[in-house]
């Protein structure tokens, strides 16, 4: 099958998987994946259901701070369209989605839903030994959680890995001077986040293998919140304009080159404080599962370091050859917020060319296409 037509059934209705066996739900970009792999499930990540879905079930318990995709979320736990999942995994560091899981724990409390059963998985984000053991501790409950198979994880943490690396060779072909259409390399990136199965694997290796390719105009990086899906980037993108690159919290180590970015950054600034994971925390996290947990803790930090890092996000502007920046933070991500007056001051002193829309509502609005409109004529004259 195409790697085309897995998107589409991918994306347009991400429960397929539920449907055929042992599924497990997550929410939130630091859930270990290979935890539900090593269980013999289907990971169903309900980040990635449509937003066109009326939410109404959800206005009866949720308040408006909560995001749309939370809002999603629960309207189809409500209506039952999550039953078949055996449990869904919320992290507790996405502030929506820690929220969601208490609301629906006392929801199922009091008999008025009913539903997977709902985990919550508590990565730490702080840089010291004691937020990676914390880390660790963790993980191995969410593993006892949801049935892991030791002998399983291996292989799971190296289809992961696997992931990864393919997303990271995606990567390397946004910073060309031919580049894939953004909306066309962040559907793919969406779709990997979302099918597991080894069918997509193959079709994946295949596109890599040729990607459509065109020569930009103009390169805009995206700066912000998580996309729900390819909208932010198609109002950017016409007429040779591309966005060659997305800086947010779903972001692999990968992306717009991350692991370079770092070992420029570290060669031009000697004697940094060591990383966490050569910290003498007195782990020795050997075993696949801390591994697991290490490696999921290394690589949250590392994007969530980068967001608040607004020189990082100049050197890897710069690194992208980035025309332009594009900076949209959702309303509802008000942690995120506060990094928009140091980001904005970065870029400008920068000389960087950068459009600022935050405290965006999910979908784009008339202003916000006309500001898109007007930062595009800009950059033409530049």
């Amino acid at each position: 099958m195409s790697l085309s037509t897995l998107l589409n059934r991918t994306l347009g209705d991400p429960l397929h998987a539920a449907r055929s066996g042992r599924a497990i739900g997550y929410l939130g970009w630091d859930v270990p994946v290979e935890l539900i792999l090593a269980a013999d499930a289907a990971p169903v990540q309900l980040g990635a259901l449509p937003l066109s879905v009326d939410a109404t079930l959800a206005e009866r318990f949720l308040e408006n701070s909560f995001s749309a995709q939370s809002r999603v979320v629960a309207h189809r736990w409500l209506a039952g369209d999550l039953d078949a999942l055996e449990a869904v995994i919320f992290s507790r560091s996405d502030d929506n989605a820690q929220r969601l899981y208490y609301y629906l724990c006392e929801l199922q409390r009091m008999g008025d839903c009913r539903g997977p059963r709902p985990l919550l998985y508590d990565l730490a984000r702080i840089q010291r030994g004691t937020s990676m053991a914390h880390t660790i501790e963790s993980t191995r409950a969410l593993a006892v959680a949801v049935g892991v198979d030791e002998s399983r994880l291996s292989a799971a943490m190296e289809r992961v890995a696997a992931r990864e690396r393919w997303l990271g060779e995606l990567a390397k072909v946004r910073w060309a001077d031919d580049v894939p259409l953004g909306s066309v390399a962040y559907q793919v990136e969406r779709g990997a986040r979302a099918d597991w199965s080894e069918e997509f694997d193959r079709s994946l290796q295949a596109w890599l293998a040729s990607p459509p390719l065109v020569r930009p105009r103009r390169r805009v990086l995206l700066v912000g919140s998580v996309p729900p899906d390819e909208h932010v980037h198609a109002a950017i993108e016409s007429d040779g304009f591309v966005v060659v690159g997305e800086i947010n919290e779903a972001m692999s180590t990968a992306s717009i080159g991350l692991e370079a970015t770092r070992a420029r950054q570290s060669a031009s600034h000697s004697d940094e404080s060591a990383p966490v994971s050569n910290l003498d925390s007195g782990l020795g996290s050997s075993s696949p599962l801390e591994n697991v947990a290490l490696g999921r803790y290394e690589q949250t930090n590392a994007s969530n370091m980068l967001l608040q890092s607004p020189e990082d996000i100049v050197m890897a502007a710069r690194a992208l050859r980035a025309d332009g920046i594009v900076v949209w933070m959702l309303a509802t991500d008000t942690g995120l917020a506060w990094e928009a007056p140091r980001i904005e001051r970065a870029l400008r002193e920068a000389s960087l060319p950068t459009l600022m829309l935050t405290s965006q509502p999910q979908t784009l609005s008339a202003e916000a296409l006309a500001e898109i409109a007007q930062f595009r004529r800009t950059l033409e004259v530049r």
